[in-house]
């Protein structure tokens, strides 16, 4: 690595200010994977779920007649009117199965440079069932201090320990106690989610809440915040209106829907048109600006002094990406 470029990675002083919280859909792993995992299968958004399911299903909805709708609105109106859990049971049963499934490329991914682009004092929040952004905070965990993460959904590769706040993997143990760490647990569709339900997720919802309400950055990245997640929009916006700087405050949204109709979405979280949609992760403040979105955002709001971005770097190599990445940590420490 050359003279200038070191130059270019050191960025802004760096003041660890206020945090970035990353909000995950289904639409962001979609995206990071749009060729698929490591074997070629497919990341499902919500209605695709039939198809992963299939037969059972159909049959199912078939026997039930649920009104005409998506798979979430058609599961949770078969679930409120009963007499059908052993069904759902085997049908959450092929749907933890086949998110099991999923492994992540040799080569660089979209989460990769999400969690390495990010520090401690962010937060990324996912929706997602899916062990790859687990399985992207573990190979780089040793690259850089990464940002918390968070499983509002559960997640299907997500250990950890009842009593102590710990992000693992199958046959690791608590640091604190040292007993094994335990799964967590999938929160399926229901149009009435009552996240206080499972003490493990109530305790993601609670951290994601006591996060946003110190942040000044807030990326919506791939999700709809669908009707079945009245609830999730809620809480959210909850701990966002506390935000500290409400007034500077900035979101952005990296999703590939009309942004007319974006905003209209997330209108209650945009303060004062504080806001960007971008289609591609590349355009986003995490690619052109990693570890450093809230510094450069600072400066912008706060003093009106635009920054050059120090990316995004795109390789597939992973290693490449490692090494770019520690020399833009080398100045946290």
């Amino acid at each position: 690595m050359d003279r200038l470029t070191k130059e270019k990675l050191r960025g802004p002083p760096f003041v660890a200010p206020l945090p970035h919280v990353v909000i995950l859909g289904a639409g962001a792993s979609k995206a990071a994977f749009a060729n698929g995992d490591r074997n070629g299968r497919k990341l499902p958004l919500i209605g695709d779920l039939p198809d992963v399911i299939g037969k059972r299903w159909h049959d199912l909805v078939e026997e039930t007649h649920p009104p005409q709708g998506g798979f979430e609105g058609q599961f949770s109106w078969i679930r409120r009117h009963g007499g059908f859990a052993p069904e759902l049971g085997l049908i959450e049963r092929l749907i933890a199965e086949y998110f099991e499934s999923l492994d992540l490329p040799n080569t660089a991914t979209i989460y990769d440079y999400l969690v390495l682009g990010l520090r401690p004092k962010d937060t990324i929040a996912t929706f997602n069932w899916d062990p790859l952004l687990l399985l992207a905070h573990k190979r780089n965990r040793n690259v850089a201090r990464l940002p918390d993460v968070r499983f509002l959904h559960g997640c299907v590769g997500y250990f950890t320990c009842s009593n102590h706040d710990v992000l693992g993997l199958a046959y690791e143990s608590c640091p604190e106690c040292r007993n094994l760490l335990l799964p967590g647990k999938l929160f399926f569709p229901d149009d009435q989610k009552d996240y206080a339900l499972d003490p493990v997720i109530y305790r993601d919802w609670k951290s994601v809440g006591e996060r946003l309400r110190k942040a000044f950055h807030l990326t919506i990245f791939g999700y709809s915040g669908p009707e079945t997640d009245f609830n999730a929009r809620r809480l959210l916006l909850e701990g966002w209106e506390q935000s500290p700087m409400r007034e500077a405050s900035h979101v952005e949204i990296i999703d590939i829907k009309d942004d007319d109709a974006l905003r209209r979405c997330w209108k209650t979280f945009i303060p004062f048109h504080h806001d960007m949609v971008v289609r591609d992760f590349w355009d986003s403040t995490i690619a052109k600006f990693p570890r450093r979105t809230a510094e450069y955002k600072l400066c912008a709001s706060l003093y009106g002094i635009p920054a050059d971005p120090i990316g995004p770097f795109r390789t597939d190599s992973l290693h490449e990406l490692q090494d770019w990445h520690a020399a833009i940590a080398v100045r946290e420490e």
